[in-house]
Protein backbone atom coordinates (compact mmCIF):
# COMPACT_ATOMS: atom_id res chain seq x y z
CA UNK A 1 0.00 0.00 0.00
CA UNK A 2 1.35 3.43 -0.95
CA UNK A 3 2.07 6.06 1.68
CA UNK A 4 -0.92 8.31 2.36
CA UNK A 5 1.23 11.36 1.57
CA UNK A 6 1.62 10.14 -2.03
CA UNK A 7 -2.11 10.16 -2.81
CA UNK A 8 -3.47 13.16 -4.79
CA UNK A 9 -5.29 15.93 -2.89
CA UNK A 10 -9.01 16.23 -3.66
CA UNK A 11 -9.68 19.94 -4.17
CA UNK A 12 -13.47 19.46 -4.19
CA UNK A 13 -14.81 17.87 -1.00
CA UNK A 14 -18.30 16.35 -1.38
CA UNK A 15 -20.72 15.38 1.37
CA UNK A 16 -20.52 11.67 0.60
CA UNK A 17 -16.73 11.46 0.36
CA UNK A 18 -15.16 9.05 2.83
CA UNK A 19 -12.40 9.42 5.41
CA UNK A 20 -10.90 6.54 7.34
CA UNK A 21 -10.82 6.71 11.11
CA UNK A 22 -11.25 4.82 14.37
CA UNK A 23 -14.61 4.34 16.08
CA UNK A 24 -14.04 4.98 19.80
CA UNK A 25 -17.36 3.34 20.71
CA UNK A 26 -16.48 0.01 19.10
CA UNK A 27 -12.98 -0.85 20.31
CA UNK A 28 -11.42 1.62 17.87
CA UNK A 29 -12.60 -0.36 14.86
CA UNK A 30 -11.56 1.12 11.51
CA UNK A 31 -14.54 2.74 9.75
CA UNK A 32 -15.38 5.24 7.03
CA UNK A 33 -16.64 8.71 7.98
CA UNK A 34 -18.33 11.19 5.62
CA UNK A 35 -18.18 15.01 5.66
CA UNK A 36 -22.00 15.03 5.86
CA UNK A 37 -22.01 13.06 9.11
CA UNK A 38 -19.13 15.05 10.59
CA UNK A 39 -20.94 18.32 9.83
CA UNK A 40 -24.15 16.91 11.36
CA UNK A 41 -22.25 15.98 14.52
CA UNK A 42 -20.60 19.40 14.84
CA UNK A 43 -23.91 21.20 14.35
CA UNK A 44 -26.10 19.02 16.57
CA UNK A 45 -23.63 18.86 19.47
CA UNK A 46 -22.43 22.49 19.23
CA UNK A 47 -18.77 21.49 19.11
CA UNK A 48 -17.90 24.77 17.39
CA UNK A 49 -17.84 27.86 19.62
CA UNK A 50 -20.86 29.99 18.91
CA UNK A 51 -22.85 32.77 20.57
CA UNK A 52 -26.02 31.64 18.79
CA UNK A 53 -29.14 30.93 20.82
CA UNK A 54 -29.49 27.39 19.46
CA UNK A 55 -32.04 24.86 20.74
CA UNK A 56 -33.52 21.51 19.76
CA UNK A 57 -37.28 21.13 19.47
CA UNK A 58 -38.39 18.33 21.79
CA UNK A 59 -41.78 16.73 21.20
CA UNK A 60 -42.39 16.48 24.95
CA UNK A 61 -45.10 14.10 26.18
CA UNK A 62 -46.38 13.39 29.70
CA UNK A 63 -43.82 11.27 31.53
CA UNK A 64 -40.90 12.42 29.35
CA UNK A 65 -37.79 14.02 30.77
CA UNK A 66 -37.64 17.61 29.54
CA UNK A 67 -34.17 17.93 28.07
CA UNK A 68 -31.84 20.90 28.59
CA UNK A 69 -31.13 22.99 25.53
CA UNK A 70 -34.64 22.51 24.14
CA UNK A 71 -37.81 24.24 23.03
CA UNK A 72 -40.93 22.32 24.10
CA UNK A 73 -44.53 22.86 25.15
CA UNK A 74 -46.16 22.75 28.57
CA UNK A 75 -48.86 20.41 27.26
CA UNK A 76 -48.20 17.58 24.79
CA UNK A 77 -48.51 18.48 21.11
CA UNK A 78 -50.89 16.38 19.03
CA UNK A 79 -48.32 15.82 16.26
CA UNK A 80 -44.53 15.67 16.21
CA UNK A 81 -44.44 18.67 13.85
CA UNK A 82 -46.08 21.90 15.01
CA UNK A 83 -46.89 24.80 12.70
CA UNK A 84 -45.30 28.09 13.78
CA UNK A 85 -48.63 29.77 13.03
CA UNK A 86 -50.31 27.93 15.94
CA UNK A 87 -47.69 28.83 18.55
CA UNK A 88 -48.37 31.53 21.13
CA UNK A 89 -46.14 30.18 23.90
CA UNK A 90 -43.51 27.55 24.62
CA UNK A 91 -41.10 26.38 27.30
CA UNK A 92 -37.47 27.31 26.78
CA UNK A 93 -34.47 25.84 28.55
CA UNK A 94 -32.33 28.28 30.54
CA UNK A 95 -29.35 26.95 28.57
CA UNK A 96 -28.66 26.56 24.87
CA UNK A 97 -27.65 23.28 23.20
CA UNK A 98 -24.06 24.29 23.91
CA UNK A 99 -24.88 24.33 27.64
CA UNK A 100 -24.55 28.11 28.01
CA UNK A 101 -26.93 29.69 30.53
CA UNK A 102 -28.63 32.54 28.67
CA UNK A 103 -31.72 33.11 30.85
CA UNK A 104 -30.73 36.75 31.40
CA UNK A 105 -31.53 37.42 27.73
CA UNK A 106 -35.11 36.23 28.04
CA UNK A 107 -36.28 39.36 29.85
CA UNK A 108 -33.73 41.82 28.53
CA UNK A 109 -33.40 42.47 25.66
CA UNK A 110 -35.94 39.97 24.27
CA UNK A 111 -39.12 40.84 26.20
CA UNK A 112 -41.34 43.39 24.33
CA UNK A 113 -39.21 43.04 21.20
CA UNK A 114 -39.41 41.09 17.95
CA UNK A 115 -37.53 37.82 17.51
CA UNK A 116 -36.80 35.60 14.52
CA UNK A 117 -36.82 31.80 14.89
CA UNK A 118 -35.30 29.76 12.06
CA UNK A 119 -34.65 26.06 11.51
CA UNK A 120 -30.91 25.44 11.34
CA UNK A 121 -31.19 22.92 8.51
CA UNK A 122 -33.58 24.95 6.34
CA UNK A 123 -34.22 28.67 6.76
CA UNK A 124 -37.47 28.37 4.79
CA UNK A 125 -38.92 27.30 8.16
CA UNK A 126 -39.10 30.57 10.08
CA UNK A 127 -41.28 32.69 12.32
CA UNK A 128 -41.33 36.25 13.59
CA UNK A 129 -42.90 36.81 17.01
CA UNK A 130 -43.33 39.62 19.47
CA UNK A 131 -41.69 38.21 22.62
CA UNK A 132 -44.35 39.19 25.16
CA UNK A 133 -43.10 37.67 28.41
CA UNK A 134 -40.59 35.35 30.06
CA UNK A 135 -41.53 33.75 33.40
CA UNK A 136 -39.46 31.14 35.18
CA UNK A 137 -41.39 27.92 35.78
CA UNK A 138 -41.69 27.33 39.53
CA UNK A 139 -41.97 23.54 39.15
CA UNK A 140 -39.29 23.32 36.47
CA UNK A 141 -36.88 26.17 37.30
CA UNK A 142 -34.52 25.23 34.48
CA UNK A 143 -37.20 26.32 32.01
CA UNK A 144 -38.99 29.58 31.24
CA UNK A 145 -42.54 29.99 29.97
CA UNK A 146 -42.28 32.32 26.98
CA UNK A 147 -45.37 34.24 25.83
CA UNK A 148 -45.48 35.11 22.12
CA UNK A 149 -47.58 37.00 19.59
CA UNK A 150 -47.26 35.79 16.01
CA UNK A 151 -46.32 38.38 13.39
CA UNK A 152 -45.67 36.13 10.39
CA UNK A 153 -44.38 32.62 9.72
CA UNK A 154 -43.76 29.81 7.27
CA UNK A 155 -43.09 26.22 8.27
CA UNK A 156 -42.98 24.14 11.41
CA UNK A 157 -41.22 23.12 14.56
CA UNK A 158 -39.98 19.65 13.63
CA UNK A 159 -39.18 16.97 16.18
CA UNK A 160 -35.47 16.77 17.10
CA UNK A 161 -34.47 19.51 14.63
CA UNK A 162 -32.38 22.48 15.71
CA UNK A 163 -33.51 26.12 15.79
CA UNK A 164 -31.90 29.53 16.22
CA UNK A 165 -33.52 32.41 18.10
CA UNK A 166 -32.29 35.93 17.35
CA UNK A 167 -33.35 39.46 18.21
CA UNK A 168 -34.90 40.90 15.06
CA UNK A 169 -35.96 44.41 16.04
CA UNK A 170 -36.16 46.54 19.15
CA UNK A 171 -39.59 47.90 19.96
CA UNK A 172 -40.29 51.54 20.72
CA UNK A 173 -38.96 51.04 24.24
CA UNK A 174 -35.44 50.60 22.95
CA UNK A 175 -35.26 52.27 19.56
CA UNK A 176 -37.28 53.82 16.78
CA UNK A 177 -41.04 53.54 17.19
CA UNK A 178 -42.96 50.89 15.28
CA UNK A 179 -46.51 49.54 15.12
CA UNK A 180 -48.02 46.26 13.89
CA UNK A 181 -51.60 46.41 12.58
CA UNK A 182 -53.67 43.22 12.21
CA UNK A 183 -56.52 43.35 9.66
CA UNK A 184 -58.54 40.25 10.62
CA UNK A 185 -61.56 40.92 8.34
CA UNK A 186 -60.89 41.05 4.57
CA UNK A 187 -61.13 44.62 3.31
CA UNK A 188 -59.92 46.66 0.33
CA UNK A 189 -59.35 49.75 2.49
CA UNK A 190 -57.47 49.67 5.78
CA UNK A 191 -57.63 52.67 8.12
CA UNK A 192 -54.84 52.44 10.67
CA UNK A 193 -54.68 54.57 13.79
CA UNK A 194 -51.28 54.52 15.47
CA UNK A 195 -49.40 56.51 18.09
CA UNK A 196 -46.08 56.90 16.31
CA UNK A 197 -46.43 60.67 15.82
CA UNK A 198 -44.65 60.51 12.44
CA UNK A 199 -45.12 59.47 8.81
CA UNK A 200 -43.94 55.85 9.03
CA UNK A 201 -42.71 53.53 6.30
CA UNK A 202 -45.22 50.75 5.65
CA UNK A 203 -44.83 47.06 4.75
CA UNK A 204 -47.84 44.82 4.16
CA UNK A 205 -48.33 41.04 4.07
CA UNK A 206 -51.48 39.02 3.44
CA UNK A 207 -52.67 36.20 5.69
CA UNK A 208 -50.37 33.77 3.83
CA UNK A 209 -47.32 35.90 4.61
CA UNK A 210 -46.92 37.19 1.02
CA UNK A 211 -45.84 40.81 0.63
CA UNK A 212 -48.52 43.06 -0.91
CA UNK A 213 -48.41 46.59 -2.30
CA UNK A 214 -51.09 49.19 -1.68
CA UNK A 215 -51.69 52.93 -2.02
CA UNK A 216 -50.70 54.58 1.27
CA UNK A 217 -52.27 57.91 2.21
CA UNK A 218 -50.90 59.75 5.26
CA UNK A 219 -53.95 61.41 6.83
CA UNK A 220 -51.84 62.86 9.66
CA UNK A 221 -48.99 61.78 11.93
CA UNK A 222 -51.29 59.34 13.76
CA UNK A 223 -53.38 57.81 10.98
CA UNK A 224 -52.88 56.28 7.53
CA UNK A 225 -55.23 54.77 4.95
CA UNK A 226 -54.10 51.93 2.68
CA UNK A 227 -56.13 51.15 -0.44
CA UNK A 228 -55.90 47.86 -2.35
CA UNK A 229 -57.40 46.56 -5.60
CA UNK A 230 -59.23 43.77 -3.77
CA UNK A 231 -60.22 42.80 -0.25
CA UNK A 232 -58.00 40.57 1.89
CA UNK A 233 -56.83 40.17 5.48
CA UNK A 234 -53.27 40.48 6.72
CA UNK A 235 -50.88 42.70 8.62
CA UNK A 236 -49.20 46.06 8.14
CA UNK A 237 -45.86 46.92 9.73
CA UNK A 238 -45.27 50.60 10.41
CA UNK A 239 -41.74 51.82 11.21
Amino acid sequence: MARISTYPVDEFVKGNDKWIGSDSQFQNATKNFTPNKIAEFLNSDNKIDSQALAYKYQDWQVGDYREPGTISFGTPAVASNVSFSTVNSFKLSVSTKAGIDVRAFYNSPLTTNYVLITRAGNVSDWAIYLWDSAIQDVLEPNFYDIGLTLVSSAGDLIEDDNYFISLLQLSSAGGDKNYVFDQTVPAATWVINHTLNKFPSVSIVDSAGTQVNGQVTYNNTSQITITFSSAFSGEAFLN
